[in-house]
């Protein structure tokens, strides 16, 4: 990440992920940011996975939020949002704020994609969110500036996706409107094969450019890939590979399976000669 780039905006002692963010560039590490979807019972049956997940090295939560007429285009989140398909929705909220509770000082996001929107409002959507003490909204596909100016006046942190094709414009309205980061896919869609020389080129190029930090994601599945795209990013954000590993694993394995990768991935955030611990 450029050394030009600004910290991440630190707005007083609730800002977790402001907190989180400076706090890991100051160690010259980089965010190691989790996916799992709400209610999905392979992941967040209950918080002690995703309690499991920051305890072995996550520094970020990021939550999908299941609604009706939502589908992700990627396969792995896309079977995932169909396990939680019937998922009581006040019951997924309850769960976010016990998860809340449990872990007072870990930044929690939620990915909104527009039909997430559409299905819940956003009068709704704002009010539970933070009510469930998180900390930011992932908005995939936001419409312009707006949208992030809604999410701010409802005291959260709005971190907008961008396209590597998004209309130069609009990703500077976007990179000013946001107060903590923009989230940079790399590819078209989650869990999709990641040309690593192509995603390296496309980190660099941001890294050296980007106005905000900037989370990137979508491809990534191993320590290899963090290693090249890390130093040039605020964070990685991994989420297909790990609902993989775990639906592979055997329902007592999965902690041990979830503690084993995460912390290999997160200690391919530490950057060459940056201290150990933390």
């Amino acid at each position: 990440m450029s050394d030009d780039l600004p910290p991440a905006s630190s707005g007083g002692p609730g800002d977790r992920l402001g907190r989180c963010l400076d706090r890991l560039a100051a160690a010259q590490q980089r965010a190691l940011a989790i996916y799992l979807t709400l209610g999905d019972p392979l992941t967040c049956d209950r918080p002690d996975l995703a309690l499991a997940a920051a305890d072995a090295g996550a520094d970020i939560l990021e939550f999908g939020i299941p609604t009706p007429g939502t589908r992700p285009r990627g396969a792995e989140i896309a079977r995932s949002f169909e396990r939680a398909r019937g998922a009581d929705q006040e019951q997924l909220w309850e769960w976010l704020g016990e998860l809340r509770r449990a872990a007072a000082d870990l930044p929690l996001l939620l990915l909104v994609y527009p039909q997430t929107v559409a299905d819940l409002g956003w009068d709704l959507l704002l009010a539970r969110s933070a009510a469930a003490g998180a900390d930011a909204l992932v908005l995939a596909r936001p419409d312009g500036p707006e949208d992030l100016e809604r999410v701010a006046a409802a005291g959260l942190s709005a971190v907008p996706g961008i396209a590597p094709a998004a209309d130069p414009a609009l990703v500077r309205q976007l990179e000013s409107a946001a107060a903590h980061l923009t989230y940079r896919n790399l590819a078209e869609h989650t869990g999709a094969d990641l040309d690593l020389d192509e995603a390296t080129r496309l980190t660099r190029r941001l890294g050296a450019t980007a106005s905000r930090p900037f989370l990137v994601g979508f491809g990534i599945r191993d320590e290899r890939q963090i290693r090249a795209l890390a130093p040039d990013a605020a964070g990685v954000v991994v989420g297909s590979r790990l609902i993989s590993v775990l639906s592979q694993a055997a329902p007592a394995a999965r902690p041990d399976a979830l503690r084993e990768h995460i912390g290999r991935w997160k200690a391919a955030t530490i950057l060459d000669g940056s201290p150990t611990e933390q």
